[in-house]
């Protein structure tokens, strides 16, 4: 079985994060090796006052302890880093990985912030240290707000096709092998925009949009992506795949009523992300 170091947080109440990608990784053959950022008592979309504990000090044990034991992975997917000395931790375990692997995956979701702004605790540092992050990655799955400030870009609420495929291009050519850009919207769809450096391909994957928006669907998307490329897929054809199961979660889950701040029901597709190992 393949082993991803899941780099998240861990949400207590509601689907977000290490809650959504531990399932889904286990539902399509790939053992989830956790290193948690932080414990929140709930996600933090929908929910008030919630409670947070950072994890650094612990991250660094935990690290530590995994040195000393000599262990390996096939490849790393982080997700939200709320401290630059986070994004150091993680660095330090890419480094010790690809010493032991060169081909070691490195899947970075830049969690920076959604609607064109930054997230509360994303500081213009944090930023420029997710950069660094960001030039090691085999892959980056931002979405438009997070691609704007990697750019330093303004924020496009309508960016066109044609700006996303250039976006995709230019986050490429900071380090990245492989760019999917989420969350483009173009009417009543939502497209994926994709771009493969090595071959110079680009392809949009458009989905329907239901009428609502549910936390934790970039974890899902880039967790079944993840999934895919550890496990050999085409990178673009992951990212179709990946696409359109997470439209058919947020459709399941708002035909099932699902309270939006309840997160996406990964429960709902889980028949459907076994059936990818056959």
């Amino acid at each position: 079985m393949k082993t991803v170091v899941a780099v998240h947080d861990l949400s207590c109440y509601a689907k977000s994060s290490l809650t959504v990608v531990i399932p889904t990784l286990a539902a399509m053959g790939v053992e989830a090796s956790i290193l948690p950022t932080a414990l929140l008592s709930t996600q933090t979309d929908g929910f008030n006052a919630y409670t947070y504990k950072d994890m650094t000090d612990f991250m660094i044990n935990v690290v530590h302890h995994w040195k000393s034991l000599n262990l390996t992975f096939d490849a790393l997917y982080s997700g939200f880093l709320g401290s630059e000395q986070q994004i150091d931790v993680v660095i330090d375990v890419l480094n010790w990985q690809k010493k032991m692997n060169p081909e070691f995956l490195i899947i970075v979701d830049p969690v920076l912030g959604d609607q064109g702004s930054p997230y509360g605790p994303v500081s213009e540092h944090l930023i420029e240290r997710m950069e660094t992050l960001v030039e090691r990655a085999t892959i980056i799955t931002p979405n438009v707000t997070e691609a704007a400030l990697l750019l330093k870009e303004p924020f496009k609420a309508t960016l066109t096709l044609e700006e996303a495929i250039d976006w995709a291009k230019r986050l490429s050519l900071l380090g990245p092998q492989y760019v999917a850009i989420t969350s483009v919207m173009d009417g009543l769809e939502g497209i994926v925009v994709a771009y493969d450096a090595h071959t110079k391909t680009t392809t949009c994957n458009r989905q329907v949009y239901a009428p609502v928006s549910y936390p934790g669907c970039g974890d899902l998307f880039a967790s079944i992506l993840s999934a895919h490329m550890v496990r050999g897929f085409n990178f673009l054809g992951a990212v179709e795949s990946a696409s359109t199961l997470v439209s058919q979660a947020v459709h399941l889950s708002w035909k099932a009523q699902i309270e939006t701040r309840l997160g996406v029901a990964v429960e709902l597709i889980i028949p459907v992300l076994v059936d990818t190992l056959r």
